[in-house]
């Protein structure tokens, strides 16, 4: 999560400085796009720290109300930042845009002073990404960004990514909308870009969502991992089969692996035992580090039985 953490810190201090900068812009110029960036930069900011916290408390190791760890803070606080910049982001730039249309209104100060943060925000922004990406494409390794959007449990990376993405290209719905209002004397286009800022926002927030809601309920390991487990686990000496393999990611690096296995026949249960411990060193290993020992459950199964019953 090292590549999560530095894109997390690098869009919070950007996003906090541009608040500001637009926050002042917005309050000088009476501008709805620009009140609209303000709060898209408000709501970039908390969600960068609700990020940021979520990857600090799924650190804490398990205890007894939580025996599987905290991983799922992560997604928890992830969906928070969703809820967030859907409410605090989209909707109140939505909002905005409509109550300029409809109450109509004078700009005020010089709209120089909006290019100017804008300008600077694009900037910042720019920088943001390019961090961010670095990150995914080290994250990438050699998936397809296809590939990796389907494997990946880890949301902090791609929520960076989408928000910069999004900051963007409502940089410049606002500063177009800026422009034509200043070239026709009307409001409506300058109340449009916020409400276009607004819609971009919500469908961001939209599609995080779903896949941090879909985190949350708990998702299986990818195939690829799934299917190193069962190679992993048949080519044991003592293992006849693999009946039953579920797994679920209790965090991005934590992966609940539940096996139900068909030893040799003439083993005792001792030397059963000494298998299960060597296929879960084994499967720690070959899983570098995205589960441990109190994650990986194995136990002996016979063909047909129902899940949950021993082998007799």
């Amino acid at each position: 999560m090292a590549e999560s953490k530095t894109a997390v810190m690098a869009a919070l201090f950007g996003n906090a400085a541009l608040a500001v900068m637009k926050g002042v812009a917005a309050a000088s110029t009476g501008s709805a796009a620009m009140l609209a960036e303000t709060f898209h930069s408000v709501a970039d900011t908390g969600n960068q720290a609700l990020l940021f916290l979520g990857m600090r408390l799924s650190e804490r190791p398990p205890d007894r109300i939580h025996g599987f760890g905290h991983g799922k803070d992560v997604y928890f606080w992830a969906f928070v930042v969703s809820l967030m910049l859907f409410s605090l982001g989209g909707a109140f730039s939505i909002w905005e845009g409509v109550h300029k249309l409809l109450g109509g209104g004078e700009h005020g100060g010089s709209a120089w002073w909006s290019y100017a943060v804008l300008a600077a925000g694009f900037v910042f922004e720019s920088i943001s990404l390019c961090v961010a990406l670095r990150a995914l494409r080290k994250a990438m390794g050699k998936k397809s960004l296809r590939g990796y959007w389907r494997d990946n449990r880890d949301p902090t990376l791609p929520t960076v990514v989408l928000e910069d993405t999004a900051a963007l290209v409502s940089l410049g719905a606002a500063a177009t909308g800026i422009w034509l209002s200043q070239i026709t004397g009307s409001l409506v286009w300058d109340a449009g870009a916020s409400a276009l800022i607004g819609l971009l926002l919500v469908g961001v927030a939209v599609v995080l969502a779903l896949e941090n809601y879909s985190l949350l309920i708990g998702e299986a390991a990818p195939a690829t991992v799934e299917a190193k487990i069962r190679r992993l686990v048949r080519e044991d000496e003592d293992v006849v089969d693999v009946i039953d393999l579920r797994t679920m990611h209790m965090g991005p690096e934590d992966i609940l692996v539940a096996l139900g296995v068909k030893f040799r026949p003439p083993l005792t249960t001792a030397q059963i035992e000494a298998a299960v411990v060597r296929l879960q060193s084994a499967i720690r290993k070959a899983l570098d580090g995205a589960t441990n020992g109190s994650l990986i459950l194995i136990e002996p199964t016979r063909p047909g039985a129902r899940q949950g019953d021993r082998a007799a």
